[in-house]
């Protein structure tokens, strides 16, 4: 038996290249397209990222109209500003911009006039090639967001630039998951992944300070966020104000850190996190598995895919990453995947796809049965909560590891980007994953022994 993933680094290019694998959603929702007469906008309504623009306004102002009275008591007031849909050869504007260059790269909520605005020309035609059609409305989404702040008084209360980023971020799952849900736009689990993708190249520069005026939240808070309303609606996402959630906006350890931009080389990181791994499971494996201890690791395998080693009495030629149940060890491509992982994800998507294959190592030691979805998520979960103790420094004593700033983002890309042929059917959709790694930075390691997808 063999935990692997296929065909790694072609997948890598088809979803960036072109928003991912898009498996059917079983029981599609009959497609309910809102009603769009109403909706005016200041550009060209003819434009495609403006059409899913006009489409997405049209069932946030019905979403809105419902929600809004439920969660704070008052009717709703449609957005009466103005939408732009700006380009350079725009002739207006909302108060907040007074030429395309205030809106260039951008999408925002103007309180002065209750407008919203986008740049047409550049921001979403790069962000519908990058990531996909459902991207634009979830941009909307988060805007519309920002609207409802100003209706209910959240800026009266809430002084933090982020606080508000990330509950914007919450009221745009929510909504996503009504429009899924109720077929006014066809979603996929790979549409789902790439707009996940497409929030997270939204995040800040690492190294932002969460106190910061522009501050949006790291990827990992960002994708969170997003996730918390798609889960659980937005009533959940009222509650977050100042400080909570928490925000995960970390420091660099020292000018080198920062000089790094907060990697590791390469070799450091497939040389030494498998025995930060070691140390991580020798102290939790027992409070787990009821004070067993836990069975180090038998070897690992750093393999050149034109001679990959056995597993059992089966090659493992095909396989890229690997925990081989036989004879535990794990394995990986050490010539070409790993590298390209490391290259277009950095040192940290490197230690949590390795990190994976450790959880699965202490699932197979617990016993744990569960089918592949279950168990490669479960592994995921069990990513995080390791991440968790490298985050709190909590094996001090033993460990000489720290998270840097975006390393919990490029844990998250590695998770939601990388994956080959049929690992959304085999293994969950970037979505689950990402959603089970966070449980698991969250609430530890207790939980994902029985994380459910």
């Amino acid at each position: 038996m063999i935990k692997c993933v296929l065909a790694f680094l072609s997948a890598v290019l088809l979803l960036v290249g072109c928003g991912g694998p898009k498996p059917e959603i079983p029981k599609q929702p009959e497609n309910k397209k809102p009603d769009i007469s109403g909706i005016k906008i200041e550009g060209d309504a003819s434009a495609p990222v403006n059409k899913l623009a006009i489409d997405a306004i049209a069932d946030l102002q019905v979403y809105w109209a419902d929600e809004f009275p439920k969660l704070y008591g008052e009717d709703y007031k449609p957005v009466k500003g103005g939408l732009y849909a700006l380009t350079p050869d725009s002739e207006s504007g909302p108060e907040c911009a007074s030429n395309y260059g205030d809106v260039a790269g951008n999408a925002f909520y103007c309180k002065l006039d209750d407008s919203v605005a986008w740049d047409a020309d550049g921001l979403l035609p790069e962000l519908q090639s990058k990531y996909g059609d459902f991207v634009i409305p979830v941009v909307l989404a988060h805007e519309w967001g920002h609207a409802m702040q100003q209706r209910s008084g959240y800026f009266d209360e809430n002084k933090l630039t982020v606080s508000s980023e990330l509950q914007a971020d919450c009221f745009a799952g929510g909504w996503s998951r009504h429009a899924q849900d109720d077929g006014v736009f066809e979603v996929s689990s790979g549409d789902l992944d790439s707009a996940l993708a497409g929030i997270l190249d939204l995040r800040d520069t690492p190294g932002t300070n969460a106190q910061d005026s522009s501050a949006h939240g790291s990827g990992f808070d960002r994708v969170s966020a997003f996730q918390d309303g798609y889960d659980n609606g937005a009533e959940k996402c009222k509650g977050y104000k100042d400080g909570e959630p928490m925000v995960l906006e970390l420091p660099f350890n020292d000018e080198e850190d920062a000089a790094n931009e907060g990697n590791a080389p390469y070799d450091s990181i497939v040389n030494g996190v498998p025995y930060d791994l070691e140390d991580y499971w020798t102290q939790v494996y027992p409070e787990v598995a009821e004070g067993k201890q836990w069975p180090p690791m038998k070897g690992l395998e750093a393999f050149n895919p034109n001679d990959p080693p056995m597993c059992g009495n089966q090659s493992a030629e095909g396989y890229v990453l690997f925990y081989c149940v036989p004879d535990d060890y794990v394995g990986w491509d050490n010539v070409k995947t790993m590298p390209e992982v490391y290259r277009q994800g950095g040192d940290y998507a490197v230690a949590t796809l390795l990190a994976t294959q450790y959880g699965l190592a202490a699932l197979s030691r617990l016993g744990d049965d569960s089918d592949e979805k279950t168990s490669t998520l479960r592994g995921d979960c069990l990513a995080g909560a390791y991440t968790a103790s490298v985050i709190l420094y909590n094996r001090e004593a033993t460990s000489t590891y720290h998270i840097s700033p975006g390393d919990l983002d490029e844990g998250i890309k590695a998770l939601l980007l990388f994956r080959g042929a049929g690992d959304v059917e085999r293994q969950g959709a970037g979505f689950d994953r990402t959603r089970a790694f966070r449980e698991g930075v969250i609430n530890g390691a207790q939980p994902c022994l029985e994380y459910q997808a």
